[in-house]
């Protein structure tokens, strides 16, 4: 059984000398601190100080080993290895030891002789508990520690040091002796433990086998007892889960339809609200084609494709705002805010839509200054929204009321109207993606039904709430916004007015303008413009020619679409830059990549400014001052 179990038994020992090794370290350097410090007078310093940073580093090395041995926790005969290089540590310190017992050997002083006799019996005394788990370990080190302590007695020659030599002889035959014994006891208990492991293991197989037969005795009888409950119960478990499977399958058929419905209802609204602004577009075109049309007329008809250009960019807004919100595609740019401030920004915005239905607008904001924090444009846009929903649905001459409120924890904005109010049938789902009260083909308010869920995704992303409250049809509504109240900070930062203003006009004749898009109509007309306003311009197609167009050009602005077939704009202006006649030139992104991510990428490749798509001519115009005046 010894045999069997040589190797395992191997294996636990060298198990407990690293499990001892923590103890035999601490007093191996607090023995050696004691040492140095109560010899330092009486010792060559620079010897103890070099001896005391060996034994700390012997201990460090000594204890990286420990841990990684637990680390890796190795078994079977890869312990055999870590146990010699554990050995290798034991000599080493003992070495260290046996040096002290030599070198620090003060022969004018017996107490000092008589202090590091016991200093070193001491840590030989450990050595022997904390190394007899494994056979010789201990003179390992006992041996190299006071051999050399002995021989400086031996030298003294006189009587007492021979005798204490040959006491420490004595002692050190007892010590071994004991760690023998110590090893012998400690072996034995291994081999009893492994030669009984598997009599243990037979019996714990029985007692498994034993307790599986009593648990299939015990489920038979218990199997037997409830089958007649369990078939009874069953046929009503049944019953339950067929009907609960059928309300399931119903509700999600009905869920199915009511998407369904909803899915072709936006559709058709969408259709409708593009159609609304081309038919007035075409009609206006047409008009301005007629020969000798009167200025007046002119005029009007550029009005006309003017606001419902307008409309149209409002509606494609609109929808992205909607799709980046819902998918947590919007980030906030928060920070400390007056919500007067934000209230009168969305009143000023609202206002010329409110005063052309000639409805009556009451604003309530306290004189107490109230902090929120927040985005600033977005949380104008929350009420914005509210405001334009107000008045849309509440008949000209109709009363809308804004207040302000505040508690201790948060801040609201009550938008209120006397207009068309809210059915019950619709208010659970008023803030849904889509959701219209009104699908009528006489309806006049227009709008996609998107404006309520951004309200609320906004609200939310701002770690507040909103409430819709209507006493039904024709009797008004009000939505309760509820924003987190912020203190006030203890600084208030007021931005100074940005931007350069421009001394004088540029000579705008002197300015070439490359402007480059793969199509044709957006491409001309954007140059008809700018040659309008008295630049020299240039067009390209795509990212070939508009190189080889800048090459001879030599343009100082570039107006440069991004997404071309072939070579991508953002390709073209990498190639600019790096060209030394157009390395300077401002190049400016128009295009309809307008979220944040496409604006990094641009800035990326060297574009100095980024526009989306379709551009206010009056912000195109202001933008080319801006850069021509930095320039």
């Amino acid at each position: 059984m010894e045999l069997n179990y040589r190797q395992e038994i191997r294996a636990a020992q060298i198990r407990l000398l690293f499990e001892q090794l923590p103890f035999a370290l601490f007093a191996t350097v607090v023995n050696a601190a004691i040492l140095t410090a109560i010899l330092w007078s009486d010792v060559a310093q620079s010897l103890l100080a070099g001896w005391l940073i060996t034994i700390l580093l012997v201990a460090l090395g000594r204890e990286a080993h420990r841990r990684t041995y637990w680390h890796r926790n190795p078994a079977g005969n890869e312990s055999s290895q870590w146990g010699r290089h554990y050995l290798y540590g034991v000599v080493a310190n003992g070495v260290l030891w046996g040096a002290a017992g030599y070198f620090f050997f003060t022969a004018a002083s017996y107490t000092h002789q008589v202090f590091l006799a016991f200093v070193l019996v001491g840590m030989a005394s450990g050595g022997i508990a904390t190394l007899s788990a494994l056979r010789g370990a201990y003179l390992l080190f006992v041996i190299p520690a006071l051999a050399p302590y002995g021989v400086q007695l031996l030298r003294s020659g006189d009587k007492l040091h021979v005798a204490m030599a040959v006491m420490l002889l004595v002692y050190v035959s007892m010590l071994i002796t004991i760690g023998h014994r110590l090893y012998r006891t400690g072996r034995e208990s291994l081999r009893l433990r492994f030669a009984n492991l598997d009599l243990l293991h037979e019996l714990t197989q029985s007692k498994d086998r034993q307790e599986l037969v009593n648990r299939e005795l015990a489920a038979q009888i218990a199997e037997k007892h409830a089958a007649q409950d369990a078939l009874q119960k069953s046929y009503a478990e049944l019953e339950i889960r067929v009907s609960e499977r059928t309300a399931q399958l119903s509700g999600s058929e009905e869920a199915l339809r009511n998407a369904d419905k909803r899915k072709d209802e936006f559709l058709a609204m969408l259709g409708h609200e593009l159609r609304n602004p081309l038919a007035p577009i075409r009609s206006a075109l047409h008009i301005m084609q007629k020969v000798e049309l009167p200025d007046f007329q002119v005029k009007w008809a550029r009005e006309v494709i003017d606001r419902q250009v307008t409309r149209l960019t409002q509606l494609v807004d609109d929808l992205l705002d909607a799709s980046r919100i819902v998918y947590g595609k919007i980030s906030l740019r928060e920070t400390p805010l007056e919500i007067k401030t934000v209230t009168n920004q969305a009143v000023e915005g609202s206002l010329p839509f409110i005063k052309g239905r000639q409805q009556d607008l009451s604003l309530e904001i306290p004189r107490d200054t109230l902090w929120i924090k927040g985005d600033p444009i977005r949380l104008e846009q929350v009420i914005s929204n509210l405001l334009n929903n107000a008045s849309k649905y509440s008949e000209v001459g109709a009363q809308i009321r804004v207040r302000v409120e505040a508690s201790g924890k948060w801040v609201t904005v009550r938008v209120q109207d006397n207009g068309v109010g809210i059915a019950p049938e619709v208010m659970p789902n008023i803030f849904d993606l889509f959701a219209q009260a009104d699908h009528s083909l006489a309806r006049t308010q227009g709008g996609l039904g998107i404006g309520l869920t951004v309200v609320k995704r906004l609200v939310e992303m701002h770690g507040g709430s909103v409430e819709a409250h209507s006493q039904g049809t024709g009797r008004g509504a009000e939505f309760v916004v509820h924003l987190p109240r912020w203190e006030a900070p203890a600084h208030k930062e007021i931005g100074a007015a940005a931007g350069n203003s421009i001394q004088g006009r540029a000579d705008s004749n002197r300015i070439r303008i490359l402007v480059v898009d793969d199509n044709h109509d957006a491409a001309e007309t954007m140059a008809m413009l700018l040659r309008l306003e008295g630049f020299t311009v240039a067009t390209a197609f795509d990212g070939v020619s508009a190189l080889a167009e800048a090459a001879s050009f030599d343009p100082r602005i570039v107006l440069l679409d991004i997404g071309m077939p072939g070579m991508d704009g953002y390709s073209v202006a990498q190639e600019l830059r790096a060209r030394e006649d157009t390395m300077s030139s401002i190049i400016i992104a128009l295009t309809g990549y307008g979220q944040p991510e496409d604006r990094a990428r641009a800035q990326a490749a060297g574009f100095t400014d980024h526009l989306t798509k379709p551009i206010n001519p009056d912000l195109l115009s202001s933008v080319l001052k801006t850069h021509l005046a930095g320039r």
